[in-house]
């Protein structure tokens, strides 16, 4: 299973949106800069685990990817 793995260092663009996003979305801002902490090496070896290894479906999504993703869903709601 192919895992996530985003660049760490910020670009000049994600640069400008965190200055902007300490402001009021500050959990935005605290992901983008901490997710290679979070969403470790470790951390990823477990979250694969959960899958079901039937191999029946599509091609699954990285699990660091959909663990990002449910996290800004919650905060969003």
């Amino acid at each position: 299973m192919e895992r996530w793995h985003p660049p760490q260092e910020l670009s000049r663009r994600e640069e400008f949106i965190i200055k902007r996003l300490k402001r009021t979305r500050k959990l935005f801002a605290f992901l983008r800069l901490h997710r290679h902490e979070l969403l470790s090496e470790e951390f990823q070896t477990e979250l694969e685990r959960m899958y079901r290894q039937t191999g029946a479906g599509e091609e699954p999504v990285a699990p660091a990817l959909l663990c990002m993703a449910l996290i800004l869903q919650g905060y969003l709601i």
